[in-house]
Parts: structure tokens; C-alpha cells; sequence
């Protein structure tokens, strides 16, 4: 039986429940990045920390994607590293990536790094403006760093391909990376119940994307009770708000993600939809590898092939594997769009 249009809002809290949808909503990590002339152009007249943190800038940059691809859901323009600024280290953005110039690595360290609290924080109030312009049918996303992954730059300072300091310590003194998870969780939940309560964010996503470099036993031990406990906070605060979980190189990790608690498990590549959804009866999110978004003729092939075995009519949100590159063109993100949207209209 045809499903009456929806409004792109109405769309993705049906299909963040599991529920049967007139097409899946879609939409790009990183959809509002350096790939889109657009957003350099923005990027000219703004430092990067400009634009997470002045509502103005924010509200504008995260609602390209809407003006440009017609995706079907917004997330705010931010960085998951900005809790921990707030934590007390100095994060500095104006390199080539992030860099934090006194990371944490001994229990001495903990002095300086403590829990924080957020009242209004500017991306509570850039998630306001962006509602306020996108519209009512227009569903807009908060998110944050999951607490490994926040520990994992905390210790690091740098990313490395190493990420050896990391390792160290959950190897030589776990219980001060432990203490240091506890803090992450306990603030990262405040941001995101801030996005929600104050902001008004229709959904949040938690990003773990360091789990790659765990063992599925390191990951049972450093990163899925915190995340298991960031979400349980957050829904007892703001119950009936979807939360999605992303992890890279979660091919191994499917169900213990499903055991956090999280509301839809967003997934790379690592991991057909099919066999996801042979391990677990939630929702998903993705896969579609990144890459695929240099070759705009490829786009539709690969779609396919990624939807193989899968009921993509109820319980799936369209995105990719991972976040959108730099080196991306712009017309294969439309075509990702226009392709998921026409899924529809095929059925």
C-alpha cells in the first residue's frame, strides 16, 4: 500500500523507529564541508572556531545542504572537540587538524582535566537559529564525540597513525583512562541534553570514530559502557529522542553496539546493511563507502549494489560509511540525494 508524502521531519522520526516510510531519509556526514565551493567561500571570511561558535555563522553553513542537495535532515555545524576545551584543555584549530598542547597522560594531569557543565552553550543556540530558518518540517541533528574517541585526542594531543599514547595507557594505567571516560561521559551527556533541552535538536548522533583501532574486547571494556552510559543519561533527560551510535570498523562491533542502548546504529563500510540487519532489528544508518563521491556516474551502481538483500522500506537512513572527503564532487552528493529519493517513487 502507497504511503501519503511525508514532511522530511515526519520521514526520519518514522525511520529512526523502524517504522515504514514513503522513501528513507537521507542525509551526508560532513555534508556541509570543503568539497562545496560554497562552504569555502563562507570559510574565507571565518575562522574555522568562528564558524562553530557564532550561531550566525553555524546556522548558515549547516543549511547548504539543505539549499544545495535537498537532504532530508540538517546536523549542526560543530566540532566534537569543543567539550573538551570546556574541560579545561586548550584545543587549537587553526592547524592543518587540531592540536591540543598539553594532553592528558598522567594521574597528575586529572587536576586540569575536570567534568563540565553547559548551560545555553553556542551550538544549543546555532541549533535554535537553524530550526528557526530550515522550518518546521526540516528535522535538525545535534551530536558530540563518543567518550573513547574524545579521550583518544585528549591523550593523543595529535592524531598520529600510530595513536600509541592511547594504547599505552589503556595498557598501563587504565584506571586513570577509566577516570578520565567517566568525566567525558558525565560532559558529553550535558552537551548533548543542552542540543536537545535548549536547542530543540530533533535527533543526536554520538561518534565513535576511533573504535577501529580497538580490539572487540578493548572496545567491551573502553567504549561501549560509556556509550551504553552517555545514552542511557541522555534518555532519561530527553526520553523519546532518537540517538544514533556511529563506530568505525564496526564490522566486528555490531552487537555491542546494539547493546548500549542506542536508537539506530549508524555503520561504515566494514559491514553490509544486510548483514547488520541479520545481527540486529534496529534501525541503521549509512554505508555507502565515501569514495564512491568522486565518481557521480558510480553513485547509483553502488547504491544498488549496497542495498543487495535489504528492506530499505522501513528502519534504514541513507548516508555514507563515513564522513564526506574534501576531494568529493558536488554533483555525485546530488546524485546520492536524487537516487535515495527515487527509491521511492520505484516503489
Amino acid at each position: 500500500m502507497a504511503i501519503a508524502a511525508l514532511t522530511k521531519r515526519e520521514r526520519y522520526l518514522l525511520a529512526a523507529a523502524g517504522e515504514a516510510v514513503d522513501h528513507p531519509p537521507v542525509w551526508i556526514m560532513r555534508q556541509a564541508g570543503r568539497y562545496m565551493p560554497q562552504y569555502m567561500a563562507m570559510r574565507e571570511n571565518h575562522t574555522f572556531m568562528e564558524m562553530c561558535c557564532k550561531p550566525e555563522v553555524a546556522a548558515a553553513v549547516s543549511l547548504l545542504p539543505l539549499e544545495l542537495l535537498d537532504v532530508d535532515i540538517l546536523i549542526i555545524f560543530n566540532d566534537i572537540l569543543i567539550p573538551l576545551e570546556a574541560m579545561g584543555l586548550e584545543v587549537d584549530f587553526s592547524t592543518g587538524g587540531p592540536v591540543i598542547a598539553r594532553p592528558v597522560r598522567t594521574e597528575a594531569d586529572l587536576d586540569r582535566f575536570r567534568t563540565a557543565r553547559f548551560s545555553l552553550p553556542p551550538v544549543a543556540r546555532s541549533i535554535q537559529l537553524l530550526k528557526k530558518q530550515a522550518g518546521p518540517d526540516v528535522p535538525v541533528l545535534g551530536f558530540c564525540g563518543a567518550p573513547f574517541t574524545l579521550a583518544t585526542y585528549a591523550v593523543e594531543g595529535r592524531m598520529s597513525k600510530s595513536q600509541h599514547q592511547i594504547k599505552e595507557m589503556m595498557f598501563h594505567a587504565p584506571d586513570v583512562l577509566h577516570e578520565m571516560l567517566q568525566r567525558i561521559t558525565e560532559t558529553a551527556a550535558d552537551y548533548l541534553i543542552a542540543q536537545i533541552a535548549d536547542g530543540g535538536a530533533d535527533g543526536v548522533q554520538i561518534f565513535e570514530s576511533h573504535s577501529n583501532i580497538l580490539s572487540p574486547l578493548d572496545y567491551v571494556e573502553f567504549a561501549e559502557p560509556y556509550q551504553a552510559a552517555l545514552i542511557a543519561r541522555v534518555r532519561r533527560d530527553c526520553p523519546g529522542v532518537p540517538i544514533h551510535l556511529y563506530a568505525r570498523g564496526c564490522g566486528p562491533l555490531i552487537e555491542y553496539m546494539a547493546a548500549t542502548g542506542a536508537s539506530v546504529l549508524s555503520i561504515d563500510w566494514t559491514v553490509s546493511l544486510a548483514e547488520a540487519r541479520r545481527r540486529t532489528p534496529l534501525p541503521l544508518q549509512g554505508n555507502l563507502d565515501p569514495c564512491v563521491m568522486l565518481v557521480p556516474e558510480a553513485v547509483e551502481r553502488e547504491l544498488v549494489k549496497c542495498l543487495q538483500g535489504f528492506d530499505w522500506t522501513r528502519g534504514w537512513i541513507a548516508n555514507l560509511g563515513h564522513g564526506i572527503i574534501p576531494q568529493a564532487r558536488m554533483e555525485a552528493a546530488r546524485r546520492f540525494v536524487e537516487c535515495v529519493h527515487n527509491l521511492g517513487r520505484r516503489s
